[in-house]
């Protein structure tokens, strides 16, 4: 997970740009909360932002992370739609 420590973001794993990625995308990036209830970020400028900050703290370069995934923004936004489409369709088939 991307958290911040003293002001700079830090991550516990990951010994490469894929699965740096993978995971801090499985741990940090989620659809966006029902039921009014906070839930994590749904600005993937912010999201791509701490991507390569908590990268960067791990000895990732940002150049390596657009190797792997392209522009870090966009990806996101991806991911995110991807998700929220899940969880709306998760909805509606429990609201039926």
């Amino acid at each position: 997970m991307w958290e911040t420590n003293q002001g700079v973001l830090s991550f516990s794993m990951a010994s490469d740009a894929k699965q740096f990625i993978d995971f801090g995308v499985e741990n940090s990036v989620h659809a966006k909360s029902e039921l009014g209830m906070a839930g994590s970020s749904q600005d993937a400028r912010i999201l791509a932002e701490r991507l390569k900050q908590a990268a960067e703290a791990q000895g990732i370069s940002a150049s390596e992370i657009v190797r792997e995934i392209g522009d870090v923004e966009e990806y996101l936004k991806q991911i995110l739609a991807d998700a929220n489409a899940v969880q709306t369709s998760r909805k509606d088939r429990l609201e039926r």
